[in-house]
């Protein structure tokens, strides 16, 4: 009777297909968390960041398969603590803002490589689809320390951008503007 009950448990087992639980929705904490940039101009560094900006992450290391990422940042929001220069930087010249109010992220696939995970997907910038991956570093959940009953984790990538393959300015702002971007992106991200 045993051995009976046993086999029918074991069968059961095998003819019933496993649950799998959905990746860990979570949510970006605005005040711990920003889209930032540094570019050279002409012998300094100039340092900037986006104020409004939104996001998706659905992330789980163990099942990166379901894990995504999106994010909508508004272009009108860049910062650089200088009113006239992020005025110039919102125009045609550079981020056409008023045509184009957003830019965007979309992950297709998470992988893991050499320790980094890569985010590959598709930027959407002035109104065009570009190929991005995003290599980032993700710190794994602990219970937040001001907030009590609640998980963060965190996620920051660091990666150069050329502007002009993103059709942001033109070579003609060359001798003033650097080609390239170094953009941060970090964020700590709650589970409520």
């Amino acid at each position: 009777m045993f051995r009976s009950m046993l086999a029918t448990v074991a069968a059961l087992s095998l003819s019933t297909p496993a649950m799998a639980s959905a990746p860990q929705s979570w949510k970006i904490d605005p005040a711990h968390s920003n889209f930032y940039f540094t570019i050279d101009h002409i012998f300094s560094k100039v340092r900037g960041s986006f104020a409004d900006y939104s996001g998706e992450v659905v992330f789980d290391p163990t099942d990166l398969a379901a894990s995504k990422l999106h994010f909508v940042v508004q272009s009108a929001s860049i910062d650089t603590g200088i009113d006239q220069r992020d005025e110039h930087l919102k125009s045609p010249d550079f981020f056409e803002a008023a045509k184009y109010p957003t830019m965007e992220f979309t992950s297709s696939s998470i992988t893991l490589k050499d320790g980094v995970y890569e985010a590959k997907g598709e930027a959407l910038v002035k109104g065009k689809k570009y190929p991005l991956t995003i290599p980032f570093t993700y710190f794994e959940p602990k219970t937040h320390p001001m907030m009590e009953g609640t998980q963060v984790i965190g996620l920051n990538a660091q990666l150069p951008m050329d502007r002009l393959a993103y059709g942001i300015g033109d070579e003609k702002m060359l001798v003033v503007v650097g080609q390239n971007a170094d953009v941060l992106i970090t964020l700590e991200l709650l589970d409520k």
